[in-house]
């Protein structure tokens, strides 16, 4: 199977940042694509009531289902913000216009609660014919409940992250990834951002970690499209 991971960077609007996934996805030449986590927001709309986030950002899934129609395998959407009984942060994954699975981020982070998302309450994992599917949204990772609950059923695991802060401390490598994909026998596709702070681009490389290490990552804080074949 083979895994199309694009890191994107942050165009600095919705429409921007919608229009270069709609771009990308009929080039691409996979078996799955995959995008990062909040890929259609810019890094500032965090800050905002989700309210408003989500009255600003609402038509993502619509254009980003549109779009899968021109490609033949699976999207694994990132993530947007959903409206039910609550907001939630969630994955969606698409197939030729069809949404086959979704899942509602768990262990949100404080931000997110602070500006209204909600947690989810069940793991997902999902047949194809190549493989199971497990999927995790960044601070999941985090959650060794919802690590084990996702990775003892998987045999590969999306894991789409979203734009990390300047000031965050700097991590070598993809250790918690790498520890997930040992321990479980899985491998981690990890999907990441790239901003801009100051002028200075920043991000956490994207990779794919097998069981006994990373087989392929990003060069550094660039967009970049990596091809992976498992």
């Amino acid at each position: 199977m083979r895994i199309c991971i694009y890191q994107m960077k942050d165009r600095g609007s919705v429409e921007g940042n919608i229009r270069a996934a709609c771009k990308t996805i009929p080039k691409v030449r996979a078996d799955f694509l995959c995008l990062p986590e909040f890929f259609a927001l810019p890094a500032d709309y965090i800050k905002m009531p989700v309210e408003r986030v989500y009255e600003k950002s609402k038509h993502t899934l619509d254009e980003i289902v549109r779009a899968s129609r021109e490609f033949s395998g699976y999207i694994i959407a990132g993530t947007v913000i959903e409206r039910d009984d609550a907001f939630y942060n969630t994955c969606y994954v698409l197939r030729k216009g069809e949404i086959i699975a979704k899942y509602r981020k768990i262990n949100i982070t404080e931000e997110e609660r602070l500006i209204g998302i909600s947690p989810g309450e069940e793991t997902v994992v999902f047949d194809t014919e190549f493989c199971r599917i497990g999927l995790l949204i960044c601070a999941d990772c985090l959650s060794s409940k919802v690590v084990k609950s996702v990775a003892n059923r998987s045999d590969v695991v999306f894991l789409p992250i979203s734009l990390t802060s300047p000031s965050h401390p700097k991590v070598e490598g993809h250790p918690v990834s790498e520890r997930i994909a040992r321990e479980y026998g899985v491998t981690v596709v990890k999907i990441s951002r790239i901003g801009l702070f100051n002028g200075v681009k920043f991000g956490v490389k994207s990779a794919a970690i097998a069981p006994d290490g990373v087989v392929v990552e990003a060069g550094g804080a660039e967009e970049e499209i990596i091809y992976v074949d498992l």
